[in-house]
């Protein structure tokens, strides 16, 4: 696929199913993109619906995740709030970062890498050690989240 073959004007839903197969010049151009905050709500939203509760095993966690790099410079604030086989997502909570409660652990990356590690393409623990992925909180716990969530296709 060519960056002149990513419809910046698809729908969110469409640009999402599409993230795994795309470069990370063509990632990048959708998520900095007019559509780049609504693909990533896109993506949240399916991470928190497809949340298995039975890998969080009754935790209480707030997962927060601060992306750098949208339009203009923009940080967007994500927050999978888990309460027993609940979870529950929060956009952009007022403050900044939601209220801790239970386990804590904040995500801070470029939107790009994020997209990028849950659609398999990168590896965190590399970008981890090479300082482009910060993490917050318990370094173990916070590996062991992300693996509370997937993210399905529409196809």
């Amino acid at each position: 696929m060519s960056d002149l073959s990513v419809d910046l004007n698809a729908d969110p839903a469409t640009l999402v199913d599409a993230l795994g197969s795309l470069s990370e010049s063509q990632t990048e151009t959708v998520l900095r993109g007019p559509s780049g905050d609504a693909v990533l709500d896109e993506l949240f939203a399916r991470m928190r619906d497809s949340f298995q509760p039975e890998k969080a095993k009754g935790e209480d966690a707030l997962v927060q995740f601060v992306l750098n790099g949208g339009p203009g410079g923009a940080t967007r604030v994500y927050v999978l709030a888990v309460r027993g086989a609940a979870c529950e997502l929060t956009v952009d909570p007022p403050g900044g970062t939601a209220p801790g409660g239970g386990r804590t652990v904040t995500i801070t990356t470029d939107r790009v890498r994020l997209v990028r590690v849950v659609t398999g393409q990168a590896n965190a623990a590399k970008l981890y050690l090479t300082r482009k992925i910060k993490i917050d909180g318990d370094l173990k716990f916070g590996g062991q989240v992300v693996s509370w969530f997937g993210v399905p296709s529409e196809n």
